[in-house]
C-alpha cells in the first residue's frame, strides 16, 4: 500500500498544478461528454476555472492547505459559468473551512474535510447517490480513501463511480431535462472528480513536475456542430426590460453552448407597460424553427393576449405547435431555454417549464 504523502501546503500546490494540467489535457473529452446531454461547455469551464485558481494562488500565496482550498473554491465560483462553478466551488470552500489553519493536515482530517465538502454539494444541488452527478464519483472515492487510506484507491473508486453514471437516468442538472434520454451518457462532472483525485496521485510522486503551459494558446474546446430545428421560446412580459433581462439570464444559464432561439416580447409598441399582440406574433415567427414554439407569460392579461392569437380570432397566424407554458416566469424561462437548447422536443420543453412550479426556496 502506497503511503499518503505529507499533506502540507507545498503538496496541495502540486495538486493544483496537476489538476490544471489534467483539465487542459482532458478538457475536450469532458466537453464531449457534456455535449451529449448538456450545453457542451464543461471542459472549457473547468480549464478556465483552474487556470484562474492557479493565477489567484500565485497572487495571494496561501499559507495553509485550508486557505488554499478556500481560495480555490471562491475563485471557481467567481470564474466558472453554469453549475460547475457553484458546485465545485462549494466543495472546495467547505473543505478549506473544515481544514482550518493547521499544517500539515492528517489523512483523517483531509477525509473529514472532503466529506464535509461532498455534503455541502449534496445540499446545494439537492442530489443524492444515483442521480448521475459528481457525487456518484466523489462519495465512492471518499469511501475508498477511508477504507484503504491511499489516493490511488480513491482515484480508482472515483473512476468506477463515474463510469457507473452511464446506465443512470439523470435526476439533477440540465441532463435531467432529457428524462430517459439521459440514460447511456456518463456525467462530465463525475469525470472531473476523477481528474481531481488523479491529480492527488500525481502530486504524491516526487518525480512529477507540471508540463509547461503555452499560455499564448487559449484552450478551445471541440464542440459539436450547431444544433438546428429546435423548439423556439418567446418570453412575454408587461415590461420590455423584464422580458429582455430574463432572456439574457436564461441564455447565461445555458453557458457557452449553442442557445435555442429565444426572443423577448415585452411592453407595448409605444414603450408603455402592457402587452402587444403584434410584438408577440413577430417574436413567435422569429423563434420558429419548425419544432414548435413555447411561450411564457408573466401574468393574466399576457396569457389572454396569447390565447387570442392562438384561438384564431386574431387575423395573425401563429406558428404550428405554439403552446403556452404553465410555469413561473423566471424559473420556467431558464428550464425551458436550457431544455430547448440541448435539443428537447416540445413536450420535454413544456415539462421542464412546468417542473419549475415545484422549486422550493426554503
Amino acid at each position: 500500500m502506497t503511503a499518503v504523502p505529507v499533506l502540507d501546503t507545498a503538496y496541495f500546490l502540486r495538486w493544483l498544478s496537476a489538476s490544471s494540467e489534467l483539465f487542459r489535457r482532458e478538457g475536450a473529452r469532458l466537453t464531449a461528454l457534456d455535449a451529449a446531454v448538456g450545453d457542451g461547455d464543461h471542459g472549457a469551464n473547468m480549464v478556465r476555472g483552474f487556470d484562474a485558481v492557479c493565477e489567484a494562488v500565485e497572487q495571494n500565496a496561501p499559507a495553509t492547505p485550508g486557505e488554499l482550498f478556500a481560495l480555490a473554491g471562491t475563485t471557481l465560483t467567481n470564474s466558472v459559468g453554469g453549475a460547475s462553478g457553484p458546485l465545485f466551488g462549494m466543495a472546495l470552500r467547505r473543505t478549506g473551512k473544515r481544514l482550518g489553519t493547521g499544517e500539515p493536515v492528517t489523512p483523517d482530517e483531509l477525509a473529514a474535510a472532503l466529506r464535509a465538502g461532498a455534503e455541502a454539494v449534496g445540499k446545494l444541488g439537492g442530489a443524492v447517490p444515483g442521480d448521475s452527478t459528481l457525487l456518484d464519483a466523489l462519495l465512492p472515492a471518499l469511501d475508498a480513501f477511508d477504507g484503504d487510506g491511499t489516493f490511488v484507491a480513491a482515484r480508482d473508486a472515483a473512476l468506477a463511480g463515474a463510469e457507473a453514471t452511464g446506465p443512470m437516468q439523470a435526476k439533477k442538472g440540465r441532463a435531467s431535462y432529457l428524462g430517459e434520454r439521459s440514460i447511456g451518457h456518463q456525467d462530465a462532472g463525475a469525470h472531473s472528480v476523477v481528474l481531481l483525485f488523479d491529480a492527488l496521485v500525481l502530486a504524491a510522486d516526487p518525480g512529477w513536475t507540471p508540463a509547461p503551459v503555452a499560455v499564448a494558446e487559449p484552450f478551445v474546446a471541440e464542440t459539436a456542430a450547431p444544433k438546428v430545428g429546435r423548439v423556439g421560446v418567446v418570453l412575454v412580459s408587461h415590461s420590455r426590460e423584464v422580458a429582455e433581462s430574463t432572456v439574457e439570464l436564461a441564455k447565461a444559464m445555458v453557458g457557452s453552448g449553442d442557445v435555442a432561439p429565444v426572443y423577448a416580447a415585452g411592453g407595448t409598441d409605444d414603450g408603455r407597460v402592457g402587452t402587444s399582440a403584434e410584438r408577440i406574433h413577430a417574436a413567435a415567427l422569429k423563434a420558429d424553427e419548425g419544432k414548435g414554439v413555447a411561450i411564457l407569460c408573466d401574468m393574466g392579461s399576457a396569457v389572454l393576449t396569447v390565447q387570442a392569437l392562438l384561438s384564431g380570432t386574431d387575423d395573425r397566424t401563429m406558428p404550428a405547435d405554439t403552446r403556452i407554458v404553465d410555469a413561473p416566469f423566471v424559473e420556467g424561462a431558464v428550464g425551458v431555454v436550457v431544455t430547448a437548447s440541448v435539443g428537447g422536443d416540445l413536450d420535454m420543453v413544456l415539462a421542464a417549464g412546468e417542473d419549475a412550479r415545484n422549486y422550493r426556496k426554503g
